[in-house]
């Protein structure tokens, strides 16, 4: 009865292994299960995945527009995904308890998020893209060149000189010390009441919209960094060089085990994110938003025209 009971949970423990281990089969590699958001920018960069992997030799299961963040993070940790699109900053979440200006810095909050989900989830993050998917602040690009505003010290001496602005945002990122408090804080301006249309919700489509028309006089926005509505209304980012808000970089999260068993999946996608800046990445957004061009076709254009996929 003893020796039966002991098979058993050794029968058990090797179909638990070999369940979150890869397998190869066929002279194939994989499956390997690839997985992202519910948005534009996660399928785009799931399916550059995919194509990379299916194009050296690996069978992929494709699950791109997963579902929303905590439900793709979810089955990531329980092995449920191989490799998922994730953003740095995103590690303030999964890991409690650290002083949260550390996911301000790009190296630093990349780190981070890089040794915490190492160590306590056998998590690995691989070479995010250059490309800050943050809140940001966005302008016409005419009123941008004719002010000749480029970045937040710009804005902050435009604004301190009288000049007339009338921002559109979230109450809540008004309100935040690491949203527009934190870079009237940090930059040294202040607007008044007045200048500030203040909404309940977070939906950046409304603030663009009335940017991009003059609506109630904005010439101001709160945006995200690689929105794709950027491109195709014709406004610009104010780069953060203080880095106030949280950086969120897109980047391939891989389990443990799977990167193990494949180290040339690191290599394979590197050259691919690094490639990956700002307008780039605002472009594809759109192509697939703005345009309806398949996240996929997108995708695959851009590989080759990187040089990185064959036709």
């Amino acid at each position: 009865m003893k020796k039966s009971i002991i098979v058993l949970v050794v029968l058990l423990a090797l179909s638990v292994f070999y369940a979150c281990t890869p397998k190869e089969s066929g002279g194939g590699k994989g499956p390997v299960t690839v997985a992202s958001m519910i948005d534009s920018e996660g399928a785009v960069l799931g399916n550059m995945i995919i194509q990379l992997l299916e194009a050296n030799g690996f069978q992929v299961t494709d699950k791109t527009e997963f579902g929303t963040p905590d439900i793709l993070r979810k089955a990531l940790e329980a092995g449920e995904l191989d490799i998922v699109v994730d953003y740095t900053g995103s590690g303030q979440y999964y890991h409690e308890g650290f002083d949260p200006a550390i996911w301000s810095d790009p190296v630093r909050g990349y780190e981070q998020t890089r040794e915490l989900d190492k160590t306590r989830k056998n998590l690995i993050w691989l070479t995010p893209a250059p490309a800050n998917n943050t809140e940001m602040l966005a302008l016409r690009r005419d009123f941008a060149a004719a002010n000749n505003l480029r970045d937040m010290r710009d804005f902050a001496a435009f604004v301190n000189a009288g000049g007339k602005v009338r921002l559109i945002a979230a109450q809540s990122f008004a309100d935040n010390p690491m949203g527009l408090a934190g870079y009237e804080a940090a930059y040294g301006f202040k607007l008044k009441e007045d200048q500030l249309i203040l909404l309940s919700t977070g939906n950046t489509a409304e603030m663009l919209k009335a940017l991009a028309e003059g609506i109630n006089e904005v010439n101001v926005s709160l945006v995200y960094g690689t929105d794709g509505a950027l491109d195709k209304l014709g406004l610009a980012v104010l780069d953060d060089p203080l880095q106030v808000p949280p950086v969120y970089l897109p980047a391939p999260v891989i389990r443990g085990p799977v990167l193990e068993a494949y180290p040339e999946i690191e290599t394979l996608l590197k050259p691919a994110f690094m490639s990956l800046d700002l307008l780039s990445l605002q472009r594809l957004n759109a192509k697939v938003a703005y345009d309806g061009l398949d996240a996929g076709a997108v995708a695959r254009d851009y590989l080759i025209t990187a040089g990185l996929l064959s036709e």
